[in-house]
């Protein structure tokens, strides 16, 4: 069984500079998009980042009038970041990598490329419409899900439906490694 599926299906508490935030989710990445949020580099993005990720998406629509509010703006810029800031913001690299986490896909014949369609909608409207279209998600419980796990069901669907096969762990090294293999044949006898 792969650990990053299992780390998806049931992810632990996570802090980042000392606040306890949930799993990202669906409304999260929803959110960090709405207010700009793309990178954690100043006090403002450090506490919008946290005061988002710690609440559930209704919670964070309402925090989110709070934080965008002149006073909010001008609380949060002045606000002191965490005492260890090279600590906290790293820690907030970790969570987001950790939280986009996906396995590598293989490319089925005939089927397109493993790294993605090529369609103009954005990641995340496609992760909606699938979720809701396909996979029975509500939209009322789909800005609670878990990104990584919604990310993960829609993998799984498409590959149900012979899409990209997801291979993870030793599978994907086993490739990689007869890759390297097929590459160093052809350059000697190149």
């Amino acid at each position: 069984m792969s650990s990053t599926w299992a780390a998806a299906a049931v992810p632990g508490p996570v802090y980042v500079g000392g606040q306890k935030l949930k799993a990202l989710t669906y409304g999260h990445a929803v959110l960090l998009e709405r207010v700009g949020i793309s990178e954690i580099l100043t006090p403002l993005e450090f506490w919008g980042f946290v005061g988002i990720c710690q609440r559930d998406f209704k919670s964070g629509c309402n925090w989110l009038d709070w934080f965008l509010s002149p006073l909010g703006q001008w609380y949060y810029t002045r606000k002191p970041m965490p005492k260890n800031r090279t600590k906290a913001l790293a820690e907030a690299l970790v969570y987001i990598q950790s939280n986009m986490q996906l396995p590598e896909l293989l490319e089925v014949e005939g089927k397109g490329h493993a790294t993605g369609a090529k369609y103009g909608a954005p990641v995340l409207q496609t992760l909606r419409t699938v979720a809701l279209s396909k996979l029975n998600y509500t939209p009322s419980e789909m800005m609670d899900s878990g990104l990584l796990q919604l990310m993960w069901d829609c993998l799984a669907y498409n590959e149900q439906h012979g899409g990209a096969k997801i291979i993870d762990g030793q599978l994907a090294a086993g490739i990689a490694e007869l890759e390297r293999l097929q590459a160093e044949r052809q350059k000697a006898n190149a």
